[in-house]
């Protein structure tokens, strides 16, 4: 009896192990947990704008490239951006190779001037779409660039009338005839130079309606002795002062200004320290200021492509410089003067003319 009782315990006990063992097992509870993302601009580093001037001339033209040589020194202070030049060193031959060598290096690109470039600009850009070009010193029709131009016109007016005023209003300048009569000289005859030109003469008529001007290019924009020989037949047609505009040619005139001690204005960059005692004023064309500025708009999206950027009086683009070394050759009186024709130009009552092609 108590065996067969045994035997049916065990069996129960088979039974139930059976049971259990076939029984669904409890789910296992939900992972509650939450995993953040980090934004990528977070966990890494935001890459660094690369910026480069391709430069139709070289770093120590005491003009435009030294110019536009201080923008990216500039941003690299004070936007802490990453740049660079590269120079074409006068060889319009290696334009295309200098072009696609920055476009590899650099996110924004600056063509100083960007008119040295147009051929080549126009193989490259469509090989580099996601790279942006900046026409500098002219607005161009080129596809997919944008343009920085500067208000020359309104910065050669100042310069025609201090001229025009230091050779009639002022005796201070002992080199100076009875003559009244002041000179451009141009480098290279393109549409840009004669800008200034029309400028220089308006500004000098508005100041002295009498004033006798010539006119007269060098013809290149690559040869200081040129220039000098130039200079040097303006001086001798009677001109007291001359003011040019004629990149690495221009640089001749002062070599000329001293050797008949008469007197000249600086273009581009502050150029009194080529001659102190015969510069009179430089009228300064910002490039480096210019393609600041751009680069600030560019940071924050105000900048699209085809945009035509102008860089005049009221943006400091351009301007009158009497230089700061001594002698310092402009009375103050004519200062004023010149201070009163640039407010008069920014607030509309002079509207300088331009040259149209």
């Amino acid at each position: 009896m108590i065996r067969n009782k045994y035997m049916i315990v065990v069996f129960f006990l088979v039974i139930m192990s059976m049971i259990a063992a076939c029984a669904p097992k409890p789910a296992a509870p939900a992972d509650t947990s939450v995993v953040a993302e980090v934004p990528v601009e977070e966990a890494e580093e935001e890459a660094t704008l690369k910026v480069a001037v391709v430069a139709g001339g070289e770093v120590g033209d005491l003009g435009f490239i030294d110019s536009a040589n201080e923008g990216l020194e500039r941003m690299t202070a004070e936007l802490g951006l990453e740049t660079s030049i590269i120079s074409n060193r006068n060889d319009m031959n290696v334009n295309l190779d200098v072009l696609i060598s920055a476009a590899e290096q650099a996110d924004l690109i600056f063509v100083v001037p960007g008119y040295f470039f147009d051929e080549q600009l126009k193989q490259v850009i469509p090989e580099f779409p996601d790279k942006t070009f900046v026409y500098v010193d002219g607005a161009t029709g080129i596809e997919g660039m944008t343009s920085v131009v500067f208000m020359q016109n309104e910065g050669a007016f100042l310069a025609g009338a201090l001229a025009a005023l230091l050779t009639t209003e002022t005796t201070d300048l002992p080199s100076m005839d009875d003559a009244k009569k002041i000179a451009f000289m141009g480098g290279a005859d393109m549409p840009v130079i004669h800008d200034y030109q029309v400028g220089f003469n308006q500004g000098a008529k508005y100041a002295v309606e009498d004033i006798e001007i010539i006119n007269q290019y060098a013809g290149t924009h690559f040869d200081p002795a040129k220039g000098k020989e130039t200079a040097l037949a303006i001086y001798g047609a009677g001109a007291d002062i001359i003011f040019q505009a004629a990149g690495p040619t221009g640089l001749g005139l002062f070599e000329a200004a001293k050797d008949v001690k008469k007197y000249a204005i600086g273009v581009d960059t502050n150029q009194k320290g080529l001659a102190p005692e015969w510069v009179v004023a430089s009228m300064r064309k910002n490039v480096g200021d210019a393609i600041f500025q751009f680069a600030e708009s560019f940071i924050a999206g105000e900048i699209e492509t085809g945009d035509v950027m102008a860089y005049g009086l009221s943006k400091n683009g351009v301007g009158i410089d009497y230089g700061d070394m001594d002698p310092d050759l402009v009375p103050q009186r004519i200062k004023d003067m010149i201070a009163e024709f640039a407010q008069e130009i920014m607030d509309g009552k002079i509207v300088v003319e331009q040259y149209n092609q």
